[in-house]
């Protein structure tokens, strides 16, 4: 493993390389305060493949300082990615990204389609507009910042809100996931700038506080699915995610037909280490059928 850190507006992003020197490259984003444990089948699979994977810590979920709110919008993650990138040498790639980092990616390929050799996106973020109800609450000044303090899931709380039925029962799957999350304070500044930058404005926000829904309208790309047409797509979701709904992938496949979306019965949010034989297979048939072509031809 090689490992990188690259400075770019006064942030400290680690990126960890694997794999063989001259393969196809592929980046790494987890979801929000994850880790590459939560990737870690994916990334095995993805080496096993003959890629060079590199796995992008954000500031704050890997080395400080934190994110700060006025830098922390989707928008601006995504460059600080793109920004990465070009400082190791990536010029094309493969994105796999999961929940924050799915929405992440999205936003790369909004922004910099010419990077973008395919998307391999787990419960992603930015494709819909609801987020699990306890986001409206993650916004609010006060009672955010005690819900965002420092502090590790609880087993409670992952049984309920986070894993699906498939695996809610097994106690060593919930003890390894809570032992790999991290309750530093960096991480939980970096959590409360996301969640604080990318709210709707401040009259909608009010509306939406006493309505249902609408916590990912200040993120979401769902109206610009169309151009992600011609960048080859790959949606996997659990049935049970309770926090970012499967049925984001529905809706953004009518304005991108060409996506191709597969739902994990039983599966919670944590789709990558809850069912990771059945994500690699997908993972693993997509590249082949789609992705490795488009790199093929680039190549030549």
């Amino acid at each position: 493993m090689r490992e990188a850190i690259v400075e770019r507006r006064g942030y400290r992003i680690r990126i960890r390389t694997r794999g063989p020197a001259h393969g196809p490259d592929a980046i790494i984003l987890p979801g929000m305060g994850g880790t590459a444990f939560e990737l870690a089948p994916q990334i095995r699979l993805l080496q096993s493949l003959g890629y060079r994977t590199h796995t992008i810590d954000l500031p704050g979920f890997g080395l400080t300082p934190a994110l700060r709110k006025e830098d922390a919008r989707f928008s601006q993650l995504a460059d600080l990615v793109i920004g990465a990138c070009e400082t190791v040498g990536v010029e094309r790639a493969l994105i796999l990204g999961h929940s924050l980092g799915g929405g992440i990616a999205l936003h790369v390929a909004h922004r910099r389609k010419a990077l973008v050799a395919g998307l391999a996106l787990l419960a992603p973020a930015a494709l819909g507009r609801s987020l699990v109800w306890t986001y409206k609450l993650f916004c609010l000044p006060l009672i955010g910042r005690a819900m965002l303090q420092p502090r590790r899931g609880s087993r409670g709380y992952l049984r309920h809100f986070i894993v699906g039925s498939e695996r809610r029962n097994d106690v060593h799957f919930i003890d390894q996931v809570r032992r790999h999350d991290d309750p530093s304070a960096a991480k939980s500044r970096s959590m409360r700038a996301i969640v604080w930058a990318n709210q709707p404005p401040r009259l909608r926000r009010l509306v939406l506080l006493l309505s249902p829904g609408g916590e990912q309208s200040g993120f979401t790309l769902r109206d610009s699915a169309a151009s992600f047409r011609d960048i080859p797509t790959l949606l996997l979701w659990g049935s049970e995610d309770r926090v970012i709904s499967a049925r984001d992938a529905t809706n953004f496949r009518i304005g991108s037909p060409e996506v191709e979306v597969h739902i994990a019965r039983g599966i919670g949010h944590m789709l990558p280490i809850e069912a990771p034989e059945w994500t690699n297979r997908h993972i693993a048939r997509f590249d082949a059928l789609r992705v490795r072509p488009g790199l093929r031809s680039s190549a030549a």
